[in-house]
């Protein structure tokens, strides 16, 4: 795993960082959206601001989108700004499963700026966005190996649930941060019990994906991809025994109305977040400079 680290220029750098922040807004706004239909504790305040916030994650997540076109065409170029800008070259990118996966996740986008219509109709398009979010992930790297159509099943999947997962962030911490005590305890409460469900489904489909992709979960951590999805693993671990503790000890506490279970709500959702990113800066990471072996 150093040697395939020690081994990345600048370009693979910035395109690693690239991807990250596509998968961090892309999915922060395909979250929020979930949470808006799926978590009926929020408060009307709150789904507003919610749905401002997700407009303009969905925004930055279409330009970061765009911009793995161009930095894909120099790449293949020997990271040249020719490259960047020739008709040709973007036009074969655009025609890859990464030009793809791109042009899906726009429209994906798009449909979930429709959060705003004051309508059924609205949550459900933009659900339906949400959905072709996650799906415009599993049309590109190692979702194409195969049996593909159940690894693009599994990769959906997990993708939305780490979505809602993230998606609850803003509004958590926002409600802890307010006066209504009886909001925040409701809202912990409702996501802490969905959450045991998106826990199973992480899981779960993480397993078979892995299984699926090296044939040999156990050797697979001799490979540069094993020990990557180790150290993803370890992150995923770090938040589950944070989750735990949210549940268990916080969300009671909140309930009950104690003011000290607040900061410390506010404080471990920081920190899930913290771990958050860094689970999508290796996931980044292992999708661009390793591969699956299957042993």
């Amino acid at each position: 795993m150093l040697s395939a680290i020690a081994s990345v220029d600048v370009l693979t750098w910035i395109s690693i960082c690239i991807k990250a922040l596509v998968y961090a807004t892309s999915l922060t706004a395909a979250g929020t959206v979930l949470c808006s239909i799926f978590l009926h504790a929020l408060p009307a305040s709150e789904v507003a601001a919610l749905k401002r916030f997700t407009v303009w994650l969905a925004l930055a997540a279409a330009v970061l989108s765009l911009i793995r076109i161009p930095l894909r065409a120099s790449f293949l170029t020997g990271g040249t700004w020719q490259g960047a800008t020739d008709p040709m070259i973007l036009g074969m990118v655009a025609q890859s499963p990464l030009g793809i996966s791109v042009a899906v996740r726009m429209i994906g986008l798009a449909l979930i700026l429709t959060v705003l219509v004051p309508a059924r109709r609205g949550r459900i398009a933009a659900g339906l966005g949400a959905l072709l979010v996650a799906v415009s992930f599993a049309l590109r790297g190692h979702a194409l190996e195969e049996p593909r159509l159940l690894l693009g099943v599994l990769i959906t999947l997990h993708l939305l649930g780490l979505a809602f997962w993230i998606g609850a962030f803003m509004p958590l911490y926002r409600v802890t941060g307010m006066d209504a005590k009886d909001d925040a305890g409701r809202l912990a409460h409702e996501f802490g019990r969905k959450a045991i469900y998106v826990v199973g489904s992480l899981t779960v489909a993480g397993g078979i994906t892995l299984s699926l992709l090296t044939g040999n979960m156990l050797a697979a951590v001799s490979t540069p991809y094993g020990q990557f999805f180790l150290l993803k693993l370890g992150g995923f671990l770090a938040i589950i025994t944070l989750a735990a503790w949210n549940k268990m000890q916080l969300t009671p506490a909140l309930q009950r109305g104690d003011p000290a279970a607040r900061c410390k709500l506010r404080r471990s959702i920081r920190w899930e977040a913290t771990f958050i990113l860094l689970v999508l800066l290796v996931t980044a990471t292992l999708t661009t400079i390793s591969a699956p072996i299957v042993l």
